[in-house]
């Protein structure tokens, strides 16, 4: 009689069965060919930041399209980083909680943008505007592992108990804290379609419910002052800042084109040019931290009714 050997291997994932008889034929593995340490780990380490990149054509007139093309983005100080796909997608896995800065770099791109309070194992929905060294916070949407949900962006649609801002519809209760820019109380009848806001709220399954919307328009008058269009898209009325016949000026946006040496800074909030000085008091924020992205409220007088400057004041970082 032959004698039959049979040996058996345990391995993590799988089996393997080798039999070896007297004509010496060995059976094929059953266990994957792929190694053990491909395996992904049980649980990831910081934050993950994913968007969509937009910009565009060429020149200022030209329309918006997606840019995905010999691009890249990264975080700062860190390895983390990702190539930016045909259809603008990134993805960064593994971000270091706290303040962190996205750098877009590509064909004519050198931007950066700054994005505040990232936390552990949040998740991280973006959509950027990227235009050569500039890069400005289209839409955001961030959801914590405790189901607390902030979104930021443009109104798409208002309805009864509801809006949507990108492909988010959120339900507004009675009991949700609505607000302009200038802390003035608002209903959800207030907010029109274009209206930019931050939401605050919670998730549950599928449904994201509102706590507290603030309208954060750039050019909201004061209450008793009609200033034109408050909307993303400023009609008649005072341009990026309003103001008052002794020359005082407000400003509020995304800091783009930051230059020269503190305290004596200069920067764009949209078309407006905003200069610092000695006396210039910073809120929330220091001379030499703000950067390019951060969001800012700017107050200051213009040197003459049409002038595009405003000598600051102050200016405050919004979060």
């Amino acid at each position: 009689m032959r004698t039959c050997n049979v040996v058996i291997a345990a391995a993590l994932a799988a089996a393997a069965v080798t039999t070896a008889c007297g004509d010496n034929r060995v059976s094929a593995p059953t266990q994957p060919t792929s190694t053990s340490s491909a395996a992904p780990a049980a649980s990831v380490s910081g934050a993950s930041i994913g968007g969509t990149v937009v910009g565009v054509t060429s020149g200022a007139a030209a329309p918006f399209r997606t840019l995905g093309v010999n691009l890249t983005v990264s975080v700062t100080g860190t390895n983390v980083s990702s190539t930016v796909d045909g259809s603008g997608r990134f993805q960064l896995m593994g971000v270091p909680a706290g303040r962190v800065e996205l750098h877009f770099v590509g064909t004519g791109v050198d931007a950066r943008l700054v994005i505040d309070n990232v936390a552990e194992h949040e998740a991280i929905e973006i959509v950027v505007r990227v235009n050569g060294a500039v890069a400005e916070l289209e839409d955001n949407h961030r959801q914590t592992p405790d189901n607390r949900v902030e979104i930021e962006g443009i109104v798409a649609a208002v309805g009864a108990g509801t809006l949507r801002v990108g492909n988010t519809t959120v339900t507004v209760p009675s009991t949700a804290t609505i607000r302009s820019h200038g802390s003035t109380t608002l209903h959800l009848s207030d907010i029109h379609v274009g209206d930019r806001v931050e939401i605050h709220a919670t998730m549950s399954g599928t449904t994201v419910t509102a706590t507290d919307i603030e309208v954060e328009n750039e050019n909201e008058p004061e209450p008793g002052e009609d200033h034109g269009n408050p909307g993303p898209n400023p009609g008649p009325g005072t341009g990026d800042g309003h103001g008052d016949d002794h020359g005082e000026a407000e400003a509020s946006g995304t800091v783009a084109g930051r230059g020269g040496t503190c305290p004596s800074i200069h920067f764009s909030v949209g078309s407006t040019t905003v200069q610092t000085s000695g006396s210039t008091e910073f809120k929330d924020v220091t001379c030499s931290a703000l950067a390019n992205g951060d969001r800012v409220e700017v107050k200051g007088t213009r040197p003459s009714t049409t002038s595009t400057t405003i000598n600051a004041t102050r200016v405050e970082r919004k979060k």
